[in-house]
Parts: C-alpha cells; structure tokens; sequence
C-alpha cells in the first residue's frame, strides 16, 4: 500500500492543468473569426475583379452567398460535434437540403445568362486556384481545431470539415467572381470542393485520430 501511495503522490505532482475544450458553439465562431479572415487575406494575393453588384442577376450570386455560408459554418459545426463523444449532429438531409437550394440557385444564374455572349474572364487565376489557394489556411486552422480533441469518427469529421472549409472558399469567391456564371465555372467550383474534401480526408486523417492502444 506504501508503494501505491508513493506512485499516486508522485503522478499527482507531475500532473498537468487540464484544460476542457470549448464548447462546439464557441469553437465554430473562433474558428471563423479566425480562419475566414486568414483565407480572405491570401485570397488577397491573388489579383481578382470584385463582383459588381451592381450588374443583373446579383440576387443569385446573394443567395449562394448566404447558402454557401450558413451551411459552411453548420459543417464546421458538425465536425466538431463529431469529435465529442454523446453528441448529435445535424442530420445529412439538411445539408442535402442546402446543397440542392445552392443547386438550383446556380441553375437559375445559368439560366438567367444563357443567351449572354461570354465576355472577357476576370482578371487573376481561375475559380478553382483561387478556391484551393484561400482554403490553404483554412484547411491548417481546422486541423489545429480538430487535433486539439481528436475524434473517434476522424472520416466523418473530416469529411464535414472538408465541406465547410469549401462552402467558406466558395463564399469568398463569390466576393470576387462575375454574376455571370458558366458550366465551366460550375464544374472548377465542384472540383474545387471534392479536391477540398479530398485533401482534408488524405492529409488529416492520422492527425486526427484518437491514438489506438494495441496492447
């Protein structure tokens, strides 16, 4: 008994401050607080003509906006409410929801501007750079974000991280992108978000991860 006593004084007193992590609501507005602001100033860089509101069909490029960002931030949410054990996510049929919303939003500039002759491309790297480009921080900040608790489920949660980190790029493009959208546009934009995901998913997964005991 001696000797146990001895350990457990000894554990006691090399112990740490432990510190509880925020609470997800918290953690998703530092996060933004933090990493849009980081993605917008590299998005700086990157010399790009900022939209004109001013120009037809600027109440689609408003919609995907507030889309893009409502269901970004509920994604990041997602991502950690999956890395604290007991809790409950939203449901995938919301962000389905969103997701068909900013769908047919685009389908509707599509056909708003489909007699529209193309006019000359914007200024600065195309859609998809300009997205993977301003992701890069943010991308980082999460995983700093997600490392901090771990995660038992870290293809989930980096799969919906993945996911608002895209919405939040395709929110900064749409600051600096013309209300005329086209099929090419459409599908740098989609393959801007997979290759997101993809990144996230290959790059974090071990980072994340809770550590495994084989013993």
């Amino acid at each position: 008994m001696t000797s146990h006593d001895l350990l457990i004084e000894k554990l006691s007193r090399s112990a740490g401050t432990v510190k509880r992590p925020w609470k997800p609501g918290m953690r998703v507005l530092t996060w933004v607080a933090i990493a849009l602001p980081c993605g917008a100033a590299t998005g700086l860089l990157l010399q790009r003509t900022l939209t004109d509101w001013s120009a037809s069909g600027t109440i689609w490029v408003l919609c995907q906006l507030l889309l893009t960002f409502i269901t970004g931030t509920l994604a990041i949410r997602n991502a950690f409410l999956l890395s604290i054990a007991g809790r409950r996510p939203l449901s995938g049929k919301w962000f389905a929801l969103a997701g068909s919303l900013w769908f047919a939003a685009t389908l509707a500039s599509l056909h708003l501007h489909h007699d529209t002759p193309l006019a000359t491309p914007p200024d600065g790297p195309n859609c998809y750079l300009f997205m993977m480009v301003v992701s890069v921080p943010m991308m980082a900040i999460m995983m700093v974000y997600l490392r901090r608790t771990r995660t038992l489920f870290p293809a989930r949660s980096l799969a919906a991280a993945g996911a608002g980190v895209a919405c939040m790029a395709l929110t900064l493009l749409s600051l600096c992108h013309p209300t005329h959208i086209s099929i090419a546009d459409l599908v740098m934009h989609l393959a801007a978000v997979a290759s997101i995901v993809g990144i996230m998913l290959m790059a974090g997964y071990k980072w994340v991860s809770l550590p495994v005991n084989n013993k």
